[in-house]
């Protein structure tokens, strides 16, 4: 299964922010248990919004963006519109909670 989810470096994601778009982006890390739970909830949910932009970054390989980004625990995800973020949720969290704040930020 190919994933839905694009793996984003840190030029990819100043790229975004510059767009002004919408949409979510997953910090997380190959060694993170709960991120190995989350991906497949995400993933799940990108295929219900083809137009959204998701995105993972892996930590590990982006300290740097991580660090700039205040990333401090893993899961973590982003929303963000307009080059800003709108919201985030740290740690693992359920699909209609994700989803909830994905229709808030369109």
């Amino acid at each position: 299964m190919s994933s839905v989810l694009n793996s984003w470096q840190e030029n990819d994601f100043n790229d975004f922010i510059k767009s002004k778009k919408a949409g979510l982006i997953l910090f997380s890390a190959p060694w993170c248990s709960a991120c190995k739970l989350i991906s497949p909830v995400i993933e799940d949910l990108a295929k219900n919004y083809p137009d959204f932009p998701f995105a993972k970054i892996n930590v590990s390989k982006n300290p740097g963006l991580a660090s700039k980004m205040g990333i401090m625990s893993l899961p973590n995800i982003l929303l963000i519109n307009g080059g800003k973020v709108k919201d985030q949720i740290i740690g693992f969290t359920n699909k209609k909670e994700i989803e909830t704040k994905i229709k808030k930020l369109k």
